[in-house]
C-alpha cells in the first residue's frame, strides 16, 4: 500500500474496489442499503443486522454495497434514506468486510465542503484497501441547498468547481488551490489517494452535458428506463469512442413466484427471478456493466429477498474477489 503522504500515478482502474465492479466483459451485482423493504421513510437501519446482510451480500458474490447521501430529512419527500453519513458508514464496513465494493450512490456534492470530502473520500479509499468508489451527485431536494447556503440554479456550476478543487486536492502537494468560495496557501490535503484519486462516479445527469460526464468520470450511473431508451442513453455515453464503465439503478420488488413476468413500478420492475435473470442478462448484452438493486419499494422482507437473489440471480453475474 502507498504512502498516505505520497502522490500515486496508479490509474483508477486498477483499484480492487474498481476491479471487483466493472471486471469489464460481464455484469456485476450491487446492492442499495438500507436493505429494508416497504417503508422507505422508517427502514430498519439496525447497524448490527445491516452489516449481517451486507457480510451475506459479500459471500453470496454481490460486487459492491452502494450508500446513498440524503443530509436532511425532508418529511414530505417520502424517503428518508439509509440515516447514517455514509463516510462513516463506509469505515465501518470496510473494517467488517474484505473484498465487496464500497461506493456511495451518491454524495451531494454541491452542499458540501470540497477539501473536506477530499479528505474524507481518501481516507476510506486507504482503510478500505482501495474498495471505495466515489458516486456524486448534485441531488434533488430543495430544502437542502437552502440549508447549506446555496442557490439552486447554481448547482451544475458549484458541482464542477468542487470536483476541480478535490482532484487539484488529490493530485498535488503543498500548491495552491484558489476556487470561488475559497482560497488554501501553505497547506496541503492528507491522505493522497491509493491511485491518482479515488474512482469518480457521476451518477445522474448532475446537471451536466454529456460530452463533461465522457471526460470527467471514471465511471458513469443513471436511473432505470425502458430498455430500448436505456440503450440510446448508452450509446451516448459510449460516443467518441469512451469505453468507460456504465453503471444503472433498478428498484426491485422480486415476486414470491420465480416464473412471474416482469410488470412495472417506480424506476424498476415487479418480476420473478427467472424473468429477472432474462431481463439482466438483456442489459449485459447491451453494454451495461453494473446494476444496483434497490429493494426499498419491495413487498416483502429484504433479507428473504437477499438470500433468494444470491440464490437464483447473483451466480449468473457472480463477482469475484480482486487484491
Amino acid at each position: 500500500m502507498s504512502s498516505p503522504f505520497s502522490l500515486s500515478d496508479a490509474p483508477v482502474t486498477s483499484l480492487p474496489g474498481f476491479r471487483r465492479m466493472f471486471p469489464r466483459g460481464r455484469m456485476t451485482l450491487g446492492i442499495a442499503l438500507p436493505l429494508a423493504a416497504g417503508d422507505p421513510e422508517n427502514p430498519g437501519v439496525g447497524i448490527a443486522r445491516q452489516v449481517e446482510l451486507v457480510q451475506q451480500a459479500e459471500a453470496g458474490g454481490f460486487a459492491a454495497a452502494w450508500l446513498r447521501d440524503i443530509p436532511l430529512r425532508v418529511s414530505d419527500f417520502g424517503d428518508v434514506g439509509q440515516v447514517w453519513d455514509p463516510f462513516t458508514y463506509a469505515g465501518y464496513l470496510a473494517a467488517s468486510t474484505s473484498e465487496i465494493a464500497l461506493a456511495t450512490g451518491a454524495v451531494v456534492l454541491p452542499v458540501r465542503h470540497p477539501l473536506h470530502l477530499a479528505k474524507e473520500a481518501a481516507s476510506i479509499d486507504h482503510l478500505s484497501g482501495g474498495r471505495f468508489l466515489l458516486g456524486l451527485a448534485t441531488g434533488d431536494r430543495p430544502t437542502e441547498y437552502k440549508a447549506f447556503g446555496l442557490e439552486e440554479g447554481a448547482r451544475g456550476d458549484v458541482f464542477r468547481e468542487h470536483l476541480d478543487v478535490m482532484n487539484r486536492a488529490w493530485t498535488t502537494e503543498n500548491q495552491g488551490i484558489r476556487w470561488s468560495k475559497g482560497r488554501m496557501w501553505g497547506g496541503d490535503i492528507v491522505p493522497k489517494p491509493l491511485a491518482t484519486r479515488p474512482p469518480v462516479l457521476t451518477v445522474g445527469s448532475c446537471l451536466q452535458p454529456m460530452e463533461w460526464h465522457r471526460e470527467h468520470a471514471d465511471a458513469h450511473v443513471t436511473y432505470h428506463r425502458p430498455l430500448g431508451t436505456q440503450q440510446k442513453y448508452l450509446a451516448e455515453w459510449r460516443a467518441d469512442g469512451v469505453d468507460k464503465p456504465f453503471a444503472m439503478n433498478i428498484a426491485l420488488d422480486l415476486h414470491r413466484d420465480p416464473e412471474a413476468e416482469a410488470g412495472p413500478i417506480k424506476f424498476g420492475w415487479s418480476v420473478g427471478a427467472k424473468a429477472l435473470v432474462r431481463i439482466l442478462h438483456e442489459l449485459e448484452d447491451m453494454g451495461v456493466d453494473h446494476c444496483l438493486l434497490g429493494l426499498k419499494r419491495g413487498s416483502r422482507p429484504a433479507d428473504e429477498v437477499l438470500g433468494e437473489l444470491i440464490e437464483h440471480v447473483v451466480p449468473e453475474f457472480e463477482a469475484t474477489a480482486c487484491s
